[in-house]
């Protein structure tokens, strides 16, 4: 029988000292026991930390481990607020910019008149005649026919995952999570992004195999509602950087597989590589990748 809310606020209070900082965070030791063998056992599996009634995790984020607590005690968890960027100084070109034809000079406009050799009749001075010069002709490069290659079958794939699959009466209630999407391009997705990953390695890592469903899904729910602004593929290429350098997660599976928080990072990034791969930022993290 599960355990019920009654016997996780009776229980026992079990002290975690989390982070390099050792930030000590006390709960119920019946509510974080009840998430996964790994932390039953940890807790009261008679070894020193279930004599002490404490232990130390040095390898999680403080902020990551409260939002675990949070799941731990109600079944499900919130991730922080985007961070809202300051907007960038206007600049006297500002309209070429809006219709992307900034050349990068911010020059005075000249002068239309110029004085005379004393400058004193202010009359304008003759212009000198134009300079011919005889350029060489390039020769026009070849080219080539690109087959565009459909994505459809990805989307539709991509789109339609789901990773709640439990038909009880919690599991429907977390399926109606609804994720704020972006509204403006000076909002910083990242924390966000980075909230359920984090999430997903701790999860991951303490085998709390429900946890790690239900980052992915609210992740794969955060995306789908996520507007790909030019100045926001930095917020996706952060989310790849920190999912495929995570040591903690294995490249494969021992089935072969590739590892969930992986594959689902890798088949947003696919189904929007016409927008994503224009940029430089993005193709540096690839080359510095594949070095």
């Amino acid at each position: 029988m599960a355990p019920t809310f009654k016997d996780f606020i009776q229980s026992h209070q079990f002290t975690f000292f989390i982070g390099q900082e050792g930030k000590p965070i006390v709960v119920h030791a019946a509510a974080i026991a009840a998430t996964s063998q790994q932390l039953d056992a940890l807790i009261n599996g008679g070894m020193e930390e279930s004599k002490t009634r404490c232990a130390r995790m040095e390898d999680v984020k403080v902020d990551d481990f409260i939002r675990f607590c949070e799941y731990a005690y109600r079944g499900d968890y919130t991730v922080p607020p985007w961070e809202e960027l300051p907007p960038e100084p206007s600049s006297t070109s500002g309209k070429n910019q809006q219709n992307g034809d900034d050349d990068g000079w911010d020059l005075a406009p000249l002068s239309k008149k110029r004085k005379g050799k004393n400058g004193k009749n202010g009359r304008a001075a003759p212009e000198p005649p134009p300079i011919e010069i005889d350029y060489p002709q390039e020769t026009p490069e070849p080219r080539y026919e690109v087959r565009p290659i459909s994505r459809t079958p990805l989307r539709t794939q991509f789109n339609s995952r789901n990773y709640l699959i439990d038909s009880g009466p919690k599991a429907l209630i977390l399926q109606h999570f609804e994720p704020k999407p972006n509204s403006a391009v000076d909002q910083n997705f990242t924390p966000v992004l980075l909230a359920h990953a984090r999430l997903y390695c701790f999860a991951h890592l303490r085998l709390i195999a429900p946890l790690k469903a239900l980052t992915l899904d609210k992740l794969h729910k955060t995306l789908l509602n996520f507007k790909l602004y030019a100045k926001r593929v930095g917020d996706i290429i952060e989310l790849a950087r920190y999912a495929y350098s995570n040591s903690d997660l294995p490249d494969r599976s021992d089935d072969g597989t590739l590892d969930d928080l992986r594959k689902l990072v890798v088949e947003y990034i696919v189904c929007k590589i016409d927008t994503i791969g224009k940029y430089d930022e993005f193709v540096k993290y690839i080359y510095g990748r594949g070095r």
